[in-house]
């Protein structure tokens, strides 16, 4: 990716015109994800993710039709490659994930 497509993107994610919009998407979608409401869960999300990448169509970067509501797990699963580029990156750099920490998962009771 270029410097100034970088920008672009910048330049768009700050803009009046997305904020606006993204904030009628968020309204339009009550603040849920919808990938998540289509497999029947409800989950609070602030993400306005656009279904057809603004790098495949630039044109429809403002299309409520092209913006839904999506939480931050959707939103990753989504774009894996950004995780794996991180990844990558940090094994370039050997950097790697550390063996002495332990990652507790959630508790599945509910109180």
């Amino acid at each position: 990716m270029s410097r100034r497509y970088s920008n672009d993107f910048n330049d768009f994610y700050h803009s009046r015109e997305w904020k606006a919009v993204r904030l009628q998407v968020l309204e339009r979608d009550s603040y849920l994800c919808q990938p998540c409401k289509r497999a029947g869960r409800i989950t609070p999300a602030k993400t306005v993710d656009h279904i057809e990448p603004l790098r495949t169509n630039w044109n429809r970067r403002l299309d409520p039709n092209n913006l839904e509501t999506i939480c931050r797990q959707c939103h990753n699963a989504k774009h894996i490659e950004r995780t794996q580029t991180r990844d990558k990156k940090r094994q370039r750099q050997g950097i790697s994930r550390r063996d002495d920490v332990i990652t507790f998962g959630r508790n599945p009771e509910v109180y």
